[in-house]
Formats: structure tokens, C-alpha cells, sequence
């Protein structure tokens, strides 16, 4: 059976490799089909939504959990009023964590998300 934790790993995982599906379509230069970049688009959108009631069991977790957030809403086509104010919360927990995550790549990552939201 498998844990909690593994479960929202997978989950997490599954949001990392579709946000970068949009982010960098192809590694040989071809395009993505404008099907595919709808599907992908729906499928962050669902993905958000399922990790957002999350909360994480352990800082590094809760960090994993608001960078992945924060990179699907960041390649997400589907705003709306509640996505933007879920994404507030998202970022109000990022910096929370932020002050007590050690020096880490994921401190570092999530740092460098988070100010992009607040300088747009």
C-alpha cells in the first residue's frame, strides 16, 4: 500500500512534469500542436486543484508543495478570481515556510518563484 507521503510525491511529481511538458514543449525544436497545449493546460489546471487543499507534513514537503503550486499557476491559461486568491495563499504559506527552511536548491527555487509573483 502505498504512503501518504509517496502518494502526494507522485501527485507533485505529476505537476512538475506537466508544467515542464509547457514550459519547454520539445527538446528537438518542434512545436506543440495547439490540442496538446490545450490538454496540457486543463490537465495543470486539475492538477492544482487537487494538490492546493494539501498542506505539507515536513517543511521540505511544504516547500515541494508551493513550488509546484506556484509553477503550475504560473504556466496555468485558467485564471479566475479563486485561483488568484488561492494563489495569495500559496504564496502567504511559501514565505512562511521560507523562514524556517534550512539553506537548501528547494529554498532556493521556491525564493526565486515566489519574488517573481510579487514583482508582477
Amino acid at each position: 500500500m502505498e504512503t501518504s507521503t509517496n502518494l502526494l510525491q507522485d501527485k507533485l511529481d505529476s505537476l512538475y512534469h506537466t508544467a515542464n511538458a509547457l514550459l519547454h514543449p520539445t527538446v528537438d525544436g518542434d512545436c506543440i500542436f495547439v490540442d496538446d497545449f490545450a490538454c496540457l493546460n486543463q490537465a495543470i489546471h486539475e492538477q492544482i486543484n487537487t494538490l492546493y487543499p494539501y498542506r505539507g507534513k515536513t517543511a521540505d514537503e511544504e516547500a515541494a508543495l508551493c513550488l509546484a503550486l506556484l509553477m503550475g499557476y504560473s504556466v496555468s491559461l485558467y485564471a479566475n478570481p479563486d485561483d488568484e486568491a488561492k494563489k495569495k495563499v500559496v504564496l502567504d504559506r511559501s514565505r512562511e515556510v521560507l523562514t524556517i527552511l534550512p539553506s537548501s536548491l528547494l529554498k532556493d527555487q521556491l525564493l526565486a518563484m515566489s519574488k517573481e509573483y510579487e514583482n508582477i
